[in-house]
């Protein structure tokens, strides 16, 4: 927040308290100046405790309107109520709403900006333990501030998909995501932290190439480019670049399902240096395998994930890639930024269907479609608006058909190098434009000269070679002592039935 916004304390005719908001020159009350208490009536019917059991209110004053809640407020588990204006609790402990400040259920947020607000909000918000949430709006703030109150809810949104999705993934992967880094562990021996890789290629640029139709465009710029600049790819954009005779120097693969495997069909792991996470799809590290036989390097990421953590304070790894975007597309950028390079150009980060295609010619995916689905009635190009339509539910943005999954991770990409927009830049533009990040044309790549990029990774490689000393032993016996279990189990498995699973898993595979 720049500064405060000034306000005052006048008198009402009934002579009950009101607020005079200080704006552009002028006085606003924000509450009636004849009687302030008639706002009550407006918001009687509007809480549901039974239904939703947290409730946020955006626009606070001195509180009339949520004064129904004095007589069921201990029904709700938490209430947040958010306020631009600065000090509002001992303005409203004077006040007949005076219970809005003495309750511990309640939560006042006043005068502090969006992102100080959602970073309270995910704090104190534990989806899992909520019936649902409301968010209610005081019209009067929301007039006089709708940029402030506006932007808070975006946050709002932003905030419950997230935690939605978490909570969503954590029911329908939890068990997945242990299962395969207890399988994983087995690797971790031979391979090595991705961290000693960070820091490391700070006088280079880089291409970081995603699967999005719009690198279709650019395919001929890119060719002959990788002698130039090193490339990241994530695993669904290899089958493609492979198609083209372009080796990427990394690949980075995160999935946790078996169907990613079909990526990396036909790819040869000994050309590009496999960075994947600890919760990958064992299939990606046995694909790896012959990799490791043959002396090569492999890379593991840690993550978030309780199991992941335990590893990492059991052999002080540091090596997360993890950006909270919420996809490898993400993560490749985080690796990229953390791999520390001068400059990055992005291709293929389109959150949308540009051009009515979903995914880039020779992707696995369209692969797919080719083999399988076309005959003389159904074209590939008839199937790919077919899942637009259907996939996309018709959801359209800046007037590209899109969802809104995808708007969320460009939304997440956006925080995530909102600090290096300088040294970011997209080399192709049919999709949707990621805010700050600069459009540079697919040329630009011509102007650097020619790397030994193979020398250049062994002295890297070969300088920071560490040894993490992981032992599985080491992990069994921490995952044995039965607080630290309850602590993963709880935190990764949504069902009670399945700690036992997971025991026997660890009995199992350890």
């Amino acid at each position: 927040m720049d500064k405060a916004i000034p306000y005052t304390i006048a008198s009402a005719r009934t002579g009950s308290p009101t607020l005079i908001i200080k704006k552009d020159g002028k006085d606003f009350p924000l509450h009636s100046t004849v009687d302030p208490r008639r706002e009550a009536t407006a918001f009687t019917d509007r809480f549901n405790p039974e239904k939703y059991d947290t409730l946020i209110v955006l626009g606070l004053g001195l509180g009339y309107h949520l004064f129904p809640l004095k007589s069921i407020i201990e029904r709700y588990k938490s209430v947040f109520l958010i306020d631009l204006l600065e000090n509002l609790g001992d303005a409203i402990i004077k006040t007949e709403n005076s219970f809005l400040v003495k309750n511990s259920l309640v939560r006042i947020i006043s005068g502090k900006s969006p992102e100080s607000v959602a970073e309270t909000l995910t704090a104190d918000i534990d989806l899992s333990a909520t019936k649902g949430i409301s968010v209610l709006e005081h019209p009067a703030s929301m007039r006089l501030f709708p940029e402030y109150y506006h932007e808070i809810k975006k946050q709002i949104e932003s905030l419950i998909d997230k935690k939605a999705g978490n909570e969503a993934t954590k029911k329908a992967f939890g068990l997945k995501y242990a299962k395969n880094i207890l399988r994983n562990t087995s690797y971790l021996p031979q391979t090595r932290p991705v961290s000693e890789l960070f820091g490391r290629f700070t006088a280079h640029p880089v291409l970081v190439i995603t699967s999005g139709p719009s690198v279709d465009s650019i395919w001929e710029k890119i060719r002959g480019a990788d002698r130039k600049v090193f490339i990241i790819a994530v695993d669904s954009a290899l089958a493609a670049l492979y198609a083209r005779n372009i080796i990427p120097d990394f690949m980075v693969c995160i999935d946790p399902q078996p169907y990613i495997y079909e990526h990396l069909q036909g790819i040869d792991p000994a050309k590009s240096i496999p960075v994947l996470s600890v919760s990958a799809s064992p299939l990606a590290f046995a694909w790896a395998g012959p990799r490791l036989r043959q002396g090569g390097d492999v890379f593991f990421a840690l993550n978030t994930h309780p199991l992941s953590q335990v590893i990492e304070s059991l052999f002080g790894v540091a090596a997360s890639i993890e950006s909270g975007t919420g996809n490898v597309a993400g993560d490749a950028v985080n690796l990229a930024l953390a791999m520390g390079f001068e400059k990055i150009f992005l291709a293929g980060f389109d959150f949308s269907f540009p051009r009515f295609s979903i995914y880039a010619r020779g992707t696995a995916y369209q692969r797919r479609y080719s083999l399988y689905f076309q005959d003389r009635f159904t074209t590939v190009e008839g199937k790919n608006t077919e899942y637009i339509f259907n996939s996309s539910k018709k959801y359209r943005f800046e007037d590209k058909y899109t969802r809104r999954v995808f708007i969320q991770y460009r939304e997440s990409l956006e925080r995530l190098i909102a600090p290096f927009t300088r040294t970011v830049s997209s080399l192709t533009s049919s999709g949707l434009t990621v805010s700050g990040v600069s459009a540079a044309d697919g040329d630009i790549l011509k102007q650097f000269p020619e790397l030994d990029k193979s020398a250049i990774i062994a002295d890297i490689i070969g300088k920071n070679r560490g040894n993490i000393a992981f032992k599985p032993d080491q992990l069994k016996a921490a995952l044995n002592d039965g607080a630290v279990f309850t602590g993963i189990a709880e935190a990764s498995l949504s069902q009670g039935h399945q700690h036992q699973k997971l025991k026997k898993l660890i009995q199992a595979l350890l």
